[in-house]
């Protein structure tokens, strides 16, 4: 896989477990597998986390299963559509289809091809279809080269994920690839910075707590 040399944050450990159980909705689990898929020490752990889960199923005391238990499940996969050809060698994104799968199946003309929706001077979303904690839980999120993000803080838990450009706020300076897991107790204001407009893959559990009157008046329109 590709992974990125120089990717400074990244999730926290609670969260990089509760990917490898599988405990993530949809939503969370987009944005986590793509920085997984771009950082080989988050991959490593993550491979850790489930040989951890491993072990501790091997020290589980085995239960009988119910007699007619393979029948059903066969009846359940005999349900399931046939699965689709492989993609191609290339993803239609930014990213080689072995380092971005996660995203491929949602953006399958690539970023370039995406009908952004202005929401404020300087930004501009297109919210993804993903089972999650709200409506409108995943989101793609453009912001242009010198525009800050109304100051605010989350009413529970948002994960961030650069897929291109730049931002620096309270917490640190974020590029390509390295990913911010915030919480009720973060409260800052991010500044896209440097030459390109930078786009962050954002998945949200609650809507965001804005600190201004700007902030409060865009969110509506915005949804976060």
């Amino acid at each position: 896989m590709t992974a990125l040399s120089e990717i400074r944050h990244h999730p926290k450990p609670l969260t990089l477990a509760a990917y490898a159980a599988g405990n993530l909705d949809e939503a969370r689990a987009v944005v986590i597998a793509t920085h997984v898929s771009l950082c080989a020490a988050c991959r490593l752990a993550a491979r850790d986390y489930e040989s951890i889960g491993a072990a501790c199923l091997e020290a589980v005391d085995p239960v009988a299963m119910n007699a007619s238990a393979l029948d059903s499940f066969w009846a359940r996969a005999g349900k399931q559509e046939r699965a689709m050809a492989p993609a191609s060698a290339i993803a239609a994104n930014d990213f080689a289809l072995d380092a971005a799968h996660p995203l491929a199946s949602y953006l399958k003309d690539g970023l370039d091809a995406i009908e952004w929706r202005p929401v404020a001077p300087g930004l501009a979303q297109v919210v993804i279809p993903a089972e999650g904690y709200r409506p409108g839980v995943l989101r793609l999120l453009k912001v242009s080269p010198g525009v800050q993000i109304p100051r605010h803080t989350h009413g529970d838990e948002e994960l961030t994920l650069i897929l291109r450009g730049s931002y620096t706020d309270e917490v640190g300076d974020f590029a390509r690839g390295d990913l911010a897991d915030l919480d009720g107790e973060v409260l800052h204001a991010p500044l896209a910075v440097g030459d390109e407009p930078c786009i962050c893959l954002i998945a949200t559990s609650a809507p965001l707590r804005f600190r201004t009157i700007f902030g409060r008046l865009v969110q509506p329109f915005i949804g976060l």
